[in-house]
């Protein structure tokens, strides 16, 4: 398993990244998954990888929901990019 950075959870209306709400942006699945651990309980999940374009900026994280229905966000280990 690799160690994915926890960036942290969002009901799923609002959730900044380097600037930029992903909500208010299209998500492009880049067709695959990376385990990571919940930093509360340490549960592993699969979350999708997802790359979003605004303006000149392209972000590349994995995303998913916990088991509470929150929004996780993490950023991708350094050979994952």
């Amino acid at each position: 398993m690799k160690d994915h950075k926890f960036l942290g959870r969002s009901s799923g209306k609002r959730f900044c990244i380097e600037g930029i709400n992903v909500f208010d942006n299209k998500w492009q699945s880049l067709g695959k998954c990376e385990i990571v651990l919940d930093p509360y309980d340490k549960r592993p999940y699969s979350f999708s990888v997802y790359q979003v374009v605004a303006g000149t900026k392209t972000l590349t994280f994995a995303a998913g929901r916990f088991r509470d229905d929150q929004w996780g966000f993490y950023q991708l280990a350094e050979d994952q990019n």
